[in-house]
Order: structure tokens, then C-alpha cells, then sequence
């Protein structure tokens, strides 16, 4: 095994997210981050191919175990940690002389980063935690335009294996939070579960999109009914965050992945015979655990049509862009003291916060990612491309765009996908 492939490959991964989970479990994060940060930073310094850093950025995302804070209570560690991150892409950039004003995603970013700045010119104060919030949309925005620069060759396939291997950490996740419960029945009731860098519709959000994931392994990988098993295992650990809207979209997304699944596959009876196994042990752990799946559906059935406030937040979103139409009423369109919240719909708090301006740039980035994913289209970026078709589907009834996990995982995943269709260009030409 070569170095190369050793770094690309799932027992590498699956270490990296074995040391995460124990740092989450002993809500050690505090010394995890800022080492997975410096990690990290050493690649960026002496490596060409900034990928290798990807699975340490992935996993830090999920690391953070408590997160019960307010806007004046961030732990002092977080505010120190983008040092790290941004001194690493700038030495790499300045060492290996790259251009960071290249991609597809550039322009649209750049202007939505521009509506973020216009804003301060129509509140009424200007905080510190105002500036911090656009400052991170500067970071996102120098994010994506690094990634994109500096991915050497194409890593469109040890990127689904990451995802694979994360989204079966966070599933473990959920399940020792249960675990750890003194009454898991009423925690199912009362949908206490909490994770630390996520409550419920979060956790659900990068659920939905790495089971999506999964379903490659399930096509091209051996051992078919292993990682259906492991999928199976997912998606009832989806099933328990209770998420309504997560749970929702990834019915939404069955339908493509169940077409992505069967298209082209040759063995279609042994594939079916493999679900069924599957779905055989799901009914076996069903009956044997029925009081706790039984509380998961009632819990769902009760709220399924309780909208819990969103008709009434879409409205006041709707009027907030209707009364401030060019550039909304600014990042903090939705501050209580020290409460800070979303719409919870991607397109609605984008007119809202940044008005047209923020909303002609989203639209645009949703064609650029049409662009770039169809040309040269293949089967490692049709999985990709359902697993954000799955995440922006539950972005229209919660909070998805905006958040941390999601923007850095949507920039990864696009500079991927752009630098993969430049190397295909590469090949041609030689």
C-alpha cells in the first residue's frame, strides 16, 4: 500500500473519527480541536495536496460535545481557532504559489459577501458579534476560494468515503447519547437529544446527506450487505432524532438514491435479497425494542402538522424583505437579548437578512452547482449531488445553509467537484 492510498483510505478515516468520537465522548474538544487544527495547519505547511487536511477539518466540525451557550459565553478557545485554519492556508498559498481567484463559486460568494458588508450601513449598531458573524462569512468565502486552488488531482471517491465513515461516527453518536440517558423513553418523548455541536434538525441534516453516501459504498463496494446493514443502522438513528423535516427529506431523497441504487447495477436479485436481509434484523430490533420505537412514533404522529411557529416566521421573514427589498434588515434579523436565530428556510432568511442582493446570489450558487456537477456527469458526483439535494430540501423547514457544518462541508464538496472536472480536462489534453 502506497502512502498516497494509505492516506485515502477507510482505515485511516475511520481512526480519524474514532479519535473524534472519543474526544466528543470525554467532552475533551478544548484539546481535540486545537489539535486536529494544528494537524491540520502542518499538512497545509509541507504537503502540495491540501486534501490530506480535509478529513481533520471534517471531523472537528463534529467534535464539540456542549454547546449551551449564549453570544457573550463562546468558549475563548473558538474565537482563537480559525488562527490555526487561516495561517495554514496562507502559508501554503504564499509556499506554493497559488492562485486563489480561480472557480465557479467565486463570484456568487463574492457577492453575497458584499451583501453581508452593505448591511452595515443600515443597522442601528454595529456590534462586535455583528463584525465576527461577517467575518466568518469572509472566512467561508477565503475557504472555498483556497480548496478550490489548492486540491491536487481527483478526490471525489476518498470524499465519499469520508462522508461514509463520518456519518456512521455521528450515528454512534446518537446512539451513546441514549445510552448515557437514565430513561431513553422519555428522552424519545420529550426529544432531549443534543449532541453538542447539534440539537435534533442538525444532527438529521448531515444524517440525511451521509446515508446518502452510503449508497455508493452499497453499489460499488463488496460486502453489500454489510454497508446496507450499517445504512439501515443510520437511518434508524435518524429516525431518532426525531426530526421531522430531516426524516422528511430523506424520503424525499430515497427516490433518487433507490434509482441511483438499481441503475445499471447487474446482481439487482442479490441486491434485493441483501435489503431484505436488512430489513429482516431492522423488524428483529423493532420487536424486541418495541416500547422505544413505539414512542418514536407517536412522538412524530402528535407534531407531524404542528408547524411549531414556522407559518409565522416565514411571514415575518416575507415582511422583513417586502419592507427592506435591496438588501434586507442584516445578518441578526432574528436577536432576543442574546438569542440569535434562523428562519428556518434557506431562501426566506436569505431575503430577509441580505434582501435581493443575498437572494440573487444564492440563486446563482444553486446554477453554478447544476454546472459543474452535469458536466462530465458520473456516478461518484450523482451520489454527491443527491446528498445536497437532500440537505437543501430540509433547508426549506430548518436551519441548514448558514450553519457552520454544512457551509464548510458545501464548499469541500464543490471545489471536489470542480477541481475532479479539471483533471478529467488534464487528461484529455495530454
Amino acid at each position: 500500500m502506497t502512502k498516497n492510498n494509505f492516506f485515502q483510505s477507510i482505515s485511516y478515516l475511520t481512526l480519524i473519527s474514532t479519535i473524534t468520537l472519543f474526544f466528543w465522548y470525554y467532552e475533551l474538544e478544548s484539546i481535540g480541536m486545537p489539535l486536529f487544527a494544528l494537524i491540520a495547519f502542518s499538512i497545509l505547511v509541507f504537503n502540495k495536496n491540501t486534501f490530506n487536511a480535509i478529513p481533520f477539518y471534517v471531523n472537528m466540525l463534529f467534535m464539540i460535545s456542549q454547546t449551551e451557550w449564549s453570544l457573550e459565553s463562546i468558549p475563548v478557545y473558538l474565537y482563537y481557532l480559525p488562527v490555526p485554519v487561516i495561517l495554514g492556508f496562507v502559508f501554503h498559498a504564499l509556499k506554493y504559489k497559488i492562485n486563489l481567484f480561480q472557480g465557479k463559486m467565486a463570484l456568487p460568494l463574492l457577492l453575497m459577501f458584499a451583501a453581508m458588508v452593505s448591511t452595515l450601513f443600515i443597522i442601528e449598531e454595529i456590534s462586535m458579534n455583528y463584525l465576527f458573524y461577517i467575518a466568518v462569512g469572509l472566512v467561508y468565502l477565503f475557504t472555498y476560494l483556497f480548496f478550490k486552488a489548492s486540491f491536487k488531482g481527483d478526490n471525489l471517491k476518498v470524499l465519499i468515503r469520508l462522508f461514509v465513515i463520518t456519518g456512521v461516527m455521528i450515528s454512534f453518536q446518537v446512539l451513546i447519547f441514549y445510552l448515557r440517558v437514565e430513561d431513553i423513553a422519555y428522552a424519545l418523548r420529550h426529544k432531549q437529544i443534543d449532541l453538542g455541536w447539534g440539537i435534533s434538525n442538525f444532527i438529521a441534516t448531515y444524517l440525511v446527506m451521509f446515508i446518502s453516501t452510503m449508497f455508493y459504498f452499497m453499489k460499488k463496494y463488496k460486502f453489500h450487505s454489510f454497508w446496507i446493514i450499517l445504512a439501515f443502522f443510520e437511518i434508524i438513528m435518524l429516525l431518532f432524532t426525531l426530526s421531522r423535516g430531516g426524516i422528511l427529506s430523506f424520503a424525499i431523497t430515497l427516490i433518487p438514491l433507490v434509482v441511483f441504487l438499481y441503475y445499471g447495477y447487474e446482481k439487482k436479485v442479490k441486491l434485493t435479497l441483501n435489503i431484505i436481509l436488512g430489513l429482516s434484523l431492522v423488524g428483529l430490533l423493532v420487536y424486541f425494542r418495541l416500547d422505544y420505537f413505539t414512542t418514536v412514533f407517536e412522538r412524530l404522529s402528535e407534531d407531524f402538522f404542528d408547524d411549531s411557529g414556522r407559518f409565522d416566521l416565514w411571514i415575518e421573514a416575507y415582511d422583513k424583505f417586502i419592507n427592506n427589498p435591496l438588501l434586507g434588515v442584516g445578518v441578526f434579523a432574528r436577536v432576543d437579548e442574546s438569542y440569535f436565530g434562523f428562519y428556518h428556510n434557506t431562501i426566506l432568511h436569505t431575503m430577509a437578512t441580505l434582501g435581493t442582493v443575498g437572494l440573487v446570489s444564492i440563486l446563482w450558487q444553486f446554477l453554478v452547482v447544476v454546472i459543474i456537477f452535469f458536466k462530465k456527469w458520473n456516478i461518484e458526483k450523482a451520489i454527491l449531488l443527491i446528498a445536497l439535494f437532500g440537505a437543501n430540501i430540509h433547508g426549506m423547514v430548518d436551519n441548514v445553509y448558514y450553519m457552520p457544518q454544512f457551509m464548510v462541508i458545501f464548499f469541500i464538496i464543490i471545489a471536489a467537484v470542480e477541481n475532479h472536472n479539471l483533471t478529467l480536462k488534464e487528461d484529455l489534453l495530454r
